[in-house]
């Protein structure tokens, strides 16, 4: 068919400021929609447990429609519960997170590519290889990974690993207040803002298809 075309979105994982709907750039997807709601990346476990960060959490889908976000009809498959360790110290974090990539690389079928170190900064960034590279971990970084199969741990920021999935993600740099259940603030410009991050932490946490663990000081 010569006016094929087939687009795929997920506005609940919306992670920039700004843009634009289909219909604002005059392309009409009016009636011809299909939401697909059967998840075969993510365990339930992972999926439930980011799921909680984006509930109630408002978005722009594919046809410019603002609505709640729904979590899918079914799930594939299931899964360890994630591994949140609240760290007294940066530096305890840092051990830790060197300890379960080991851990993980010591599975049955894990490879250190198949691990995700991501991270809300590039200062985070740096300090996840360093700590990892002082351990003897093969990294590398997503600003380098042009997608060819590498044996290395993957680190890089959450924006870089959009698009990408891994066997296990750690997530290094994660606030206790991003985890709590309070509510959004009340002001506008700080509620887009707080809805944005917990969006860029969904989005990393759904990176992961086995495993995920979250280091929180």
């Amino acid at each position: 068919m010569s006016d094929a075309l087939t687009l795929i979105g997920d506005g609940q994982q919306s992670i920039y400021p700004g843009g634009y709907t289909l219909a604002e750039a005059g392309i009409s997807v009016a009636g011809r929609g299909v939401v697909l709601d059967v998840n075969y990346r993510n365990t339930a476990q992972i999926l439930d447990f980011a799921s909680r960060l984006v509930d109630g959490d408002e978005f722009a889908d594919i046809e410019g429609v603002v609505g709640r976000g729904d979590v899918p009809q079914a799930v594939s498959r299931t899964g360890p519960e994630p591994v949140i360790e609240r760290c007294r110290s940066p530096l305890e974090r840092d051990a830790r997170m060197v300890a379960r990539a080991r851990a993980v690389v010591r599975e049955v079928g894990t490879r250190p590519g198949d691990v995700g170190v991501l991270c809300r900064s590039r200062r985070a960034v740096e300090r996840a290889a360093a700590a990892l590279r002082a351990d003897g971990a093969p990294v590398v970084f997503l600003t380098d990974y042009d997608g060819a199969p590498t044996d290395a741990i993957k680190v890089g920021t959450v924006k870089r690993a959009k698009g990408l999935e891994f066997k296990h993600v750690l997530l290094p740099e994660v606030r206790a207040s991003d985890l709590a259940e309070a509510g959004p603030p009340a002001d506008d410009t700080r509620r887009e803002q707080w809805e944005r991050e917990r969006r860029e932490l969904n989005v990393a946490m759904t990176r992961a298809r086995d495993g995920l663990w979250v280091g929180v000081v």
